[in-house]
């Protein structure tokens, strides 16, 4: 079989095997890919021996930069030439789970061994580096058969128990190449369905923003959701049906946040999560995910520990009768689940679709307030949003959003194109408007701060956004009127 390995990456690994000789190997995505003839940079190297002593001296060829983790056997070498990639170095090795979804048990071996540990036939392919077979293809496991057929299929029986995250993985391939998932593994993937629950919402999380960051993400969603994961995460989360458009709108979004405001602090992974959530899901179902995730959120206190002495209430264990006392009853639908070292309660009400997200933890009682609700409520603004609605009051409105929402916002087409205008035209002119009149003005003409302070100063910027004063003579003359009706 012959591979067109393209430069410079065909040269860098003949400098590979030059130094690691017989034992070093080519593996995974980087084989996939060059087989399947789709780009890919994603090199890593498994030697039978000591890869951090290749990494070392590779680290010296390139006058690269060398990352070493002594305890796992691996190296990272990024080389000077920025037109190579970084190199990860790894000694084969087996591994062994003690348990359902726990992270396995990592002891040295052959390349068959390291082969055989990873998630997907596909995956368990390598290419030989030794001078004497370099291009042979190693297919321990009929990932050769499997990516001519189109097929993700696990390597073994216990494969999705043991490492649940490989339900996502499964998913991402099939979702990215067009693949259909083995026949023989769906019943196994539904077996270990339940086990996601379990793991910690960080693992969960990175596996969702590996999904997200698919230029087929649609596809790999509609894949999980047909197996229903959302549901096996979090009680009563159900996937927006318009998330295909949802995220081509992210995906223009980025785009035009890129061009137009390439000078701004703009959050990528924030976008793809919003369009995630998208508008169908309940506000409260985003706040118990951004909790059970960990996503960016901030609790908000209600009941101290000194208010629930007071009343007599322990939140160690969260009951109905602790709540009724605090002044915030549960209804009978509440789900009550402990994760992040905390008890996390979604009480929802199933006939208006609303509901409340709390918190207990270390005596306190907690809203969760998340930064992903901003572009559902942000739809709730446009849809009440005029023709006639003045610059001031557009500005009001849009302030407190962030401008990932906004950006967002703009670039969905279910709302009439005015409005969207209305979005770039506060993203690009108006939230840069200056005012005339700052503070340290009303202060030098013997005003004092408060609230008439406050009122003067947002009337007069106000009536400069729209355009009633144009100078800082006439934002001065206004000023003194102001004055004159107050005497």
């Amino acid at each position: 079989m012959r591979l067109d390995i393209p430069e410079p990456i065909l040269s860098l690994l003949y400098e590979i095997s030059e130094v690691a000789g017989t034992g070093s190997y080519l593996v995974g995505g980087f084989v996939r890919d060059l087989l399947l003839k789709r780009p890919s940079l994603d090199i890593d190297i498994v030697i039978e021996g000591d890869a951090i002593r290749v990494a070392k001296e590779m680290c010296e060829h390139w006058d690269g930069i060398l990352e070493v983790h002594t305890q796992f056997g691996t190296a990272t070498v990024t080389p000077q030439n920025t037109e190579l990639p970084k190199v990860d170095f790894v000694t084969a090795r087996r591994e062994t789970y003690q348990g359902a979804g726990t992270l396995p048990i990592v002891q040295s071996g052959t390349i068959t061994d390291d082969l055989h540990r990873r998630d997907f036939s596909i995956n368990a392919l390598a290419m030989r580096l030794d001078i004497n077979a370099f291009g042979t293809i190693v297919d321990e496991t009929g990932g050769l058969a499997d990516l001519e057929a189109g097929i993700v299929r696990g390597l073994h029986n216990r494969s999705f128990i043991d490492d649940p995250t490989r339900i996502f993985r499964a998913c991402r391939y099939a979702g990215r190449y067009g693949f259909q998932i083995a026949e023989n593994d769906e019943p196994l993937i539904r077996e270990a369905l339940p086990l996601l629950g379990r793991l910690s919402g960080e693992r969960i999380r990175n596996e969702i923003d590996r999904v997200l960051l698919e230029k087929n993400a649609p596809e790999v969603v509609n894949g999980l959701t047909e197996l229903g994961v959302w549901e096996t995460i979090s009680a009563g989360w159900q996937m927006s049906s318009d998330f295909a458009s949802d995220f081509q709108a992210a995906q223009r979004a980025i785009a035009w946040a890129s061009e137009h405001l390439a000078d701004e602090e703009f959050d990528h992974k924030l976008v793809r999560w919003m369009a995630f959530f998208g508008i169908q899901t309940p506000i409260y179902q985003i706040e118990a995910l951004s909790f059970r995730l960990i996503l960016k959120h901030q609790l908000q206190r209600l009941v101290s520990p000194a208010q629930a002495e007071n009343r007599q209430v322990s939140l160690e264990k969260v009951t109905h009768t602790a709540f009724e006392k605090l002044g915030y009853p549960l209804s009978h639908n509440a789900v009550i689940e402990h994760h992040n070292g905390k008890w996390c309660i979604v009480d929802a009400d199933v006939s208006t679709g609303n509901g409340t997200t709390y918190v207990c933890g270390e005596g306190s009682l907690f809203r969760v307030e998340p930064r992903l609700t901003a572009y559902k409520q942000l739809k709730g603004t446009l849809a009440l949003l005029k023709p006639s609605v003045k610059p001031s009051e557009i500005y009001q409105l849009f302030k407190p959003c962030p401008i990932e929402a906004l950006v967002l916002a703009a670039e969905v087409p279910t709302d009439p194109e005015w409005k969207r205008k209305k979005i770039k035209d506060y993203l690009l002119v108006l939230r840069k408007v200056r005012p005339f009149i700052t503070g340290k003005d009303l202060i030098a003409s013997g005003e004092k701060p408060g609230e008439t302070f406050k009122t003067h100063l947002w009337k007069l910027f106000a009536a400069q956004l729209d355009g009633k004063i144009v100078t800082k003579s006439e934002a001065f003359c206004r000023l003194a009127n102001f004055k004159d009706t107050q005497m």
